[in-house]
């Protein structure tokens, strides 16, 4: 009977990695499909993160730890962002901390690399929606960002083909945001 459990368990874990493998296929290929289309031209490129580091030579906004941000990234250029905002109107510095920063006591585990990154969602729609569950509830506002290069890398994490982690580098501007009305 354990036995059983235990190459359940394997069989789930497998299909998880099937699933987010199938995930960043089938993102290439609408990143391919878009990139046909002038106006999403070069929204998200794909990238091997030493490729990335080597041509853009970024400063990342915090200490990465070993593996972040991972390989497989993508690149924005003028591609529109939303992120949840503490404040109705306005937004902070608390607003680009991660989770990292705010709970630095914390053992992260294998989720390092994504608690060192910041949460997007790459959809004005579901950013909205994601705002009005109970898990949200601390956050009361939407910011709009539109990424370029310089900005960092993305990597589609998570559930939702929409929510994105971001490891931001230095020469992000703040200056460059709007809160959405709600």
């Amino acid at each position: 009977m354990l036995m059983l459990g235990c190459s359940s368990s394997r069989k789930v874990t497998r299909a998880t990695e099937e699933r987010q493998e199938m995930k960043h296929d089938s993102l290439l290929s609408l990143n391919r499909i878009l990139a046909s289309n002038n106006r999403y031209k070069t929204m998200l490129t794909p990238y091997k993160i030493n490729a990335y580091c080597k041509e853009f030579k970024p400063e990342w906004a915090c200490q990465m730890p070993v593996g972040c941000p991972p390989e497989d990234v993508f690149v924005p250029s003028e591609h529109p962002f939303f992120r949840l905002a503490s404040m109705i109107d306005s937004y902070t510095a608390d607003d680009f901390k991660s989770y990292a920063e705010t709970d630095p006591q914390r053992n992260w585990g294998e989720k390092l690399p994504l608690a060192v990154g910041l949460s997007l969602i790459d959809n004005e729609a579901k950013a909205r929606k994601d705002l009005k569950l109970p898990m949200f509830r601390q956050f009361k506002g939407i910011i709009a960002l539109t990424l370029n290069p310089d900005d960092g890398v993305v990597k589609q994490t998570g559930v939702h083909l929409s929510h994105y982690t971001w490891w931001r580098t230095k020469s992000f501007r703040m200056s460059n945001l709007t809160m959405l009305q709600l």
